[in-house]
C-alpha cells in the first residue's frame, strides 16, 4: 500500500509543464540590488600644481570679524603676515548649534600650500579651505567641509566668508556658509 501511495505523488514532485508551451522562468525575488558607492575623496590628497607655501614674513595682521545678528551670525579672526594668513579662528551659530574651527600652519594635522593661481589651501581631514588674499580683502572658500567634527551636525559647509581689509570697524560678508 505504501508502494502504490509513493508511485501516485511522484509525477507531482517532477517540474510541471504546462500543455500549452514551455514554462516561463520568473526572475528571483531573493536577489540583493546592486548598489553603487561613491568612491570617497581624500581631502589631504596631493594637489597637482600645488606648492609648498614660502615662510610668512612682513608685518603682523589681525583681524576680528562677526556678520550677521545673536541667532545666525559666522565670525572670523585671522592672523597674517605680510598678507599670507598664519592661522585663522571660525565660529558660527545658527539657532543653538555652534561650529568652531581652528587651523594653524603650526599644526600637524593640516597641510597648508600654495595653489597654482597663488592662493593658500589649506587641508584638513575634515575638507578644505581656500583663502584668496588681495591688498582689499581676504576671502575664505569652504569645500565640503563636515560639520561632524567642527558643529557636532549633519552635512557639510560650502560657500565664502569675505574679510575686508583696512577698515575700522572690521566688515566681513558671507554667502552659503551660514545655509542648512
Amino acid at each position: 500500500m505504501v508502494v502504490v501511495l509513493l508511485n501516485a505523488c511522484a509525477p507531482l514532485s517532477g517540474p510541471r509543464v504546462p500543455a500549452e508551451g514551455p514554462a516561463v522562468v520568473e526572475p528571483s525575488a531573493t536577489e540583493p540590488p546592486v548598489l553603487i558607492t561613491p568612491v570617497p575623496i581624500d581631502p589631504m590628497a596631493e594637489v597637482q600644481g600645488d606648492k609648498t607655501l614660502p615662510v610668512a614674513k612682513g608685518a603682523v595682521e589681525q583681524i576680528d570679524c562677526l556678520n550677521g545678528m545673536e541667532q545666525l551670525h559666522a565670525r572670523m579672526a585671522l592672523e597674517a603676515r605680510g598678507g599670507q594668513v598664519t592661522s585663522f579662528a571660525y565660529y558660527s551659530r545658527w539657532q543653538f548649534y555652534t561650529c568652531s574651527i581652528y587651523l594653524d600652519q603650526r599644526d600637524p594635522k593640516t597641510r597648508w600650500r600654495r595653489t597654482a593661481d597663488g592662493a593658500t589651501r589649506v587641508q584638513t581631514p575634515q575638507g578644505s579651505f581656500v583663502i584668496h588674499a588681495d591688498p582689499e580683502s581676504y576671502v575664505f572658500e569652504f569645500q565640503n567641509v563636515q560639520r561632524a567634527k567642527f558643529c557636532g551636525m549633519y552635512g557639510s559647509i560650502n560657500g565664502t566668508m569675505t574679510i575686508l581689509r583696512n577698515t575700522w570697524p572690521p566688515r566681513c560678508t558671507v554667502a552659503g556658509i551660514l545655509e542648512r
